[in-house]
């Protein structure tokens, strides 16, 4: 089996080699690729990403900046052929059985299927800072994730199904993130998200993080309202759009519908209140949903 590891990188000469260490110390029986783009790193972090394709263990390029998630896109169009992707971040630790856990959960399923699982939150130094990412079991229906998300996309394996949905389409233009877009557009396809509640890898915080997890309560607070009061510039409307445009002949009737419920909900002001109590959606715990019920009706979400 070949399984594509896919990592984008941006000024992370810091921990990056640690990351690609541990991808290449993975146990099992399959072969990996690691794929690498840079996103227009101006530190050592291209020399470094050199100094690994000089000796035969990744292949990388570079690019102008896109962005996380149209770069991660970009190196799963670029890259067909393979029994299973994976996404990596490039400051994380993988412990030394995490793609074999995914590979034998995937093995068989003969749909679109997107794997993740639990990681543990460290500091810089990879020490524990007390807790996993997934307190509860996430919910994966399409309803809630199309609304919440909340797939951890540095643990996410899929199979070659999901990315050949992937590459024979068009990239969208409108996505909030790869591992959201990934894992909303499997379920859409009536495929398997399948959560693996074991820590599989370190996942490290730090200063310079993309995207992070909040930790402590004072954390924890600020971060909910931060999200609540911040529209973002792509939201769950523009990325269900994209979905449709694209997907459009392939989507079940039942998914097709509820995305054009998503597309539409901040039209109005009556849609955003429907969305936001709709019983439909059934989000991880209490503050969750709070979070995301009034983000939606304010039309952040």
């Amino acid at each position: 089996m070949k399984i594509a590891v896919l990592m984008s990188t941006y000024n992370g000469e810091k921990f990056v080699e640690e990351q690609i260490n541990s991808i290449l110390n993975q146990k099992g029986d399959f072969t990996i690729h690691l794929i690498v783009r840079d996103d227009g790193s101006i530190d050592a972090t291209q020399n470094i990403l050199e100094e690994y394709q000089n000796k035969g263990f990744l292949k990388w390029s570079t690019g102008k900046n896109l962005g996380p998630a149209k770069s991660f896109m970009y190196l799963i169009k670029e890259n067909p052929g393979y029994d299973f992707y994976a996404f990596s971040d490039q400051d994380d630790y993988w412990l030394p059985d995490k793609l074999k856990r995914a590979l034998y959960q995937l093995s068989g399923i003969n749909k679109p299927a997107v794997y993740f699982s639990n990681a543990e939150l460290v500091d810089e130094n990879l020490e524990s800072l007390g807790r996993l990412v997934y307190k509860e079991k996430p919910k994966v229906d399409l309803e809630t994730l199309t609304c919440a998300g909340g797939v951890l996309g540095c643990t996410v394996v899929f199979n070659k199904i999901m990315a050949h949905y992937l590459q024979i389409y068009p990239n969208p233009d409108q996505i909030i993130m790869h591992d959201f877009y990934v894992s909303l557009l499997c379920v859409a396809l009536n495929g398997q998200l399948i959560f693996d509640p074991v820590n599989t890898m370190k996942y490290r915080q730090h200063s310079k993080n993309v995207i992070g997890v909040s930790h402590g309560i004072l954390g924890t607070l600020i971060g909910r309202i931060k999200d609540i009061a911040y529209k973002e510039p792509v939201g769950i409307a523009k990325q269900a759009n994209e979905i449709i445009k694209i997907y459009r002949k392939d989507l079940p009737q039942y998914s097709l519908k509820w995305l054009e419920k998503i597309e539409n909900y901040n039209t109005g002001f009556l849609n955003q209140i429907k969305l936001a109590l709709s019983k439909q959606t059934a989000y991880i715990n209490k503050n969750m949903s709070i979070k995301i019920r009034l983000s939606i009706l304010m039309g952040h979400r």
